[in-house]
């Protein structure tokens, strides 16, 4: 990765703040879209830039650079990084001479129409790129690096060294004028390399380089060996913040500094990270106006953030006003309702990404406090994709059994039993209207989402419990179904718990002892049901001082979706921790709704859907258990 450094490593975790969203912008130089509506970007290159914690200067080659949500075709362009104005898609990025390209596609909706028209024109000329910079190298003062594509840096700097591009936008206010639309390669890489050789040969001279390097002069392989040897140390190195240098000049073998590295390694406390990145005065202000608005919603922010109290008060006109203001919009004050609106939406981008902060935060809180209990006795999945998926579970091993002198090993075989499960996606759009705006009607905002979350935290709990009555899953062959209907008693629990206790494994050999931990009863009978599972003495006994050997002994879960379905049947099951039985599938282990907004220019508000992908499957009925009730 790097050629020649005395450097230290700065890894990134997730709670240091230079892990944090950044920014890269640069400029337009030329696009000669002519039919196609497809462009050429450049969007970052190695050039500094001043940050609070330092001079960055972004390593841009396919090592440190992860490009995987650009490809095939999944990435967007942006207009101002706002996420609900997309003007087109991403074809392709690479990267070449220390700058990264991309071959975007522009829309033909209104809005993508217009700013393609400006970049052709040349009007708007500014390019920017959204990353998240994973690990830093920091190169001291009075020390250099020289990077892959010829760039030397000279300290102090800090060079990222594993970063990821996020997305791509075209902006009205670049910083960067190295990188933009259209722009050639400066310096094809066979001249960066040539100049780089050169440069290698400059520090031979000097006396920087190693003897054993010297010594293979002229012997291209040797050269190169040693080049791979010298690289392979200094990546080792980096990752436990150990100086390469001294192991390189000695010409140690990888092997030997492998040992040495991590005998080291393991005598000294891991390094932390001192440099910080301060938050950007947008994202303060989009935070403060986002809790200020919730709390103004009655919605109860525990932390607000700063500057909320004072943005309390505001209504929407005013709101609109402050945002057109902070970008620079001058006769705000003279703007009727419609024209405020249109601006406010189509602008920068802060006012739509407020409200879709006020609305995602209101749905999550909906979510969580939605009353439903299939939770408790449910076991969580997920899923890479939507394909059915198998579940397999193997059998218990058989027991060991004795084995006469000179006698041979019985062999043994697991049987297996599997189920399929599956994903899928349910979902709601609505839209806020530019009515709602003008009218100050933030509840809808708050409100609207937050139903929308409830019913499908509800719409799960619905699935689960039509899953768990389901005929098929009892019969007296699988040993989970009373043969007596009866009311819930100690005796028809008991004769429940019995049941499940005697259930054999897949071999339908060993007893498994599945002890129930929860009774499920629909609402009308959850009073009798707390009463038979809390009492000290029996319920059904004359005698008081007859005690109750099921007290406490499990977990009561009643739900009205019960009632619907058979208000007199109730059920057992067990630890889903312990034995498999009812299991929600989320879709890469997503267990939240996910709520997206676009500009909506038919209506002029912001259009929002609501989707959450998940699937309801009974794994083992051997943990459930059935009585139909009276």
């Amino acid at each position: 990765m790097f050629l020649s450094v005395k450097q230290k490593t700065v890894k990134l975790t997730q709670t240091n703040k230079l892990s944090q969203f950044l920014r890269r912008d640069g400029v337009i130089d030329n696009a000669d879209a002519k039919d196609t509506r497809t462009i050429t970007v450049s969007f970052a290159s190695e050039e500094p830039y001043e940050r609070g914690f330092g001079v960055e200067i972004l390593q841009v080659d396919n090592t440190a650079l992860t490009m995987d949500r650009f490809a095939n075709g999944l990435g967007c362009l942006l207009y101002n990084h706002n996420r609900d104005v997309v003007l087109g898609h991403i074809d392709k990025a690479w990267t070449d001479g220390g700058k990264a390209y991309a071959s975007v596609t522009f829309d033909t909706d209104e809005m993508a129409e217009t700013i393609y028209q400006k970049v052709v024109s040349g009007t708007l000329k500014g390019v920017s790129v959204g990353y998240v910079v994973r690990e830093y190298v920091e190169v001291p003062a009075g020390e250099t690096l020289s990077m892959a594509s010829g760039t030397i840096v000279n300290g102090p700097a800090y060079v990222a060294s594993n970063w990821e591009a996020m997305e791509i936008s075209i902006v009205s206010v670049p910083a960067d004028a190295t990188v933009g639309v259209g722009r050639s390669e400066e310096m094809p890489m066979n001249v960066a390399i040539k100049q780089l050789e050169k440069k290698e040969g400059l520090e031979k001279k000097e006396g920087q380089t190693m003897d054993k390097e010297k010594n293979v002069a002229g012997n291209t392989d040797a050269v190169e060996a040693e080049r791979r040897r010298a690289a392979s140390i200094a990546e080792l190195c980096r990752h436990f913040n150990v100086e390469a240098g001294e192991y390189i000049e000695k010409g140690l073998p990888l092997e030997e500094v492998q040992t040495k590295v991590l005998t080291r390694a393991a005598k000294t406390e891991p390094p932390t990270a001192t440099v910080e990145v301060g938050t950007d005065e947008g994202d303060k202000y989009r935070d403060a106006a986002t809790d200020a608005l919730l709390m103004r919603a009655g919605i109860a922010v525990k932390k607000p953030a700063a500057g909320a109290d004072a943005l309390r008060a505001l209504g929407m006109r005013s709101m609109m006003e402050d945002v057109l203001s902070r970008e620079g919009v001058s006769n705000v004050h003279r703007m009727s309702e419609d024209e405020m609106v249109r601006a406010a939406l189509t602008g920068t981008g802060a006012l739509p990404g407020i409200l879709s902060n006020v609305a995602n935060k209101s749905m999550g809180k909906a979510y969580e406090d939605a009353p439903t209990t299939f939770q408790y006795f449910t076991s969580v999945g997920s899923n890479v994709d939507f394909k059915e998926a198998s579940q397999y579970r193997l059998s218990e091993a058989g027991e060991l059994e004795e084995v006469k002198e000179n006698g041979e090993f019985k062999h043994d075989e697991l049987t297996e039993g599997s189920a399929k499960k599956k994903v899928l996606t349910f979902g709601r759009s609505f839209t806020f209207t530019r009515q709602m705006i003008i009218n100050d009607d933030l509840g809808a905002l708050t409100r609207i989402p937050a139903l929308y979350a409830a019913a499908a935290k509800r719409g799960i709990n619905r699935l689960v419990y039509r899953e768990l009555t389901s005929a098929s899953n009892y019969s007296a062959a699988n040993g989970n179904l009373a043969a007596v209907p009866a009311a819930v008693s100690l005796p028809s629990i008991n004769s429940g718990r019995v049941a499940m206790r005697k259930q054999k494994n897949l071999r339908g050999e060993a007893m498994l002892n599945v002890v129930p931990k929860f009774l499920l009863v629909p609402a009308e009978q959850e009073f009798l049901a707390r009463q038979m599972l809390s009492s000290t003495s029996d319920p059904d006994a004359k005698n008081s001082g007859v005690i109750n050997p099921l007290m406490n002994s499990m977990q009561v879960v009643s739900d009205a979706e019960l009632d619907a379905i058979d208000a007199k049947a109730w059920y057992l099951a067990a630890d889903p921790s312990l034995m498999d039985t009812i299991e929600v599938t989320y879709l890469n282990g997503n267990q939240s709704p996910t709520i997206e907004s676009q500009i909506a220019f038919d209506t002029l508000g912001i259009r929002y859907r609501i989707y959450m992908d998940y699937g309801v499957t009974v794994l083992d009925t051997k943990g459930l258990y059935k009585n139909a009730g009276k």
